[in-house]
């Protein structure tokens, strides 16, 4: 099996080659320190459909730190970027987003219902 390699110029370990993941896009960042190397995949849009058009929910990548010193640590992850941030997740950090992402749904349904009894019966003045 042939394994992609990259070599990387780092501030305080000089050219590091480490393998590449094939699912990476190849963008690394020369000049930075060792810890700071990451391979990154492609990002995947969520969108919602709104009556002023189309808008991005997040987005979701594949995502990995060969070196990282803190969480989320050196594992493949899951980097998803949300107007306040990107946290990364790993597979049950995943399945937790999805467990919010179908309660804000339901949440998001609920309202759906109030705006339309709400609507029926008008605005109560």
């Amino acid at each position: 099996m042939n394994e992609r390699t990259v070599t990387i110029n780092t501030s305080d370990h000089g050219p590091v080659t480490i393998p590449e993941p094939m699912w990476c896009t190849g963008h690394h960042r020369d000049g930075a320190h060792r810890s700071d190397i990451h391979h990154a995949g492609v990002d995947h849009v969520v969108t919602v459909d709104s009556p002023r058009g189309r808008y991005e929910l997040l987005r979701m990548a594949l995502s990995q730190w060969p070196y990282g010193l803190s969480a989320p640590g050196n594992g493949v992850y899951v980097s998803v970027h949300l107007p306040d941030g990107d946290p990364e997740y790993d597979s049950a950090g995943l399945e937790g987003l999805a467990a919010d992402l179908l309660e804000a749904a339901v949440k998001v349904r609920r309202m759906a219902r109030r705006v339309a009894i709400e609507s029926r019966l008008g605005d109560g003045r």
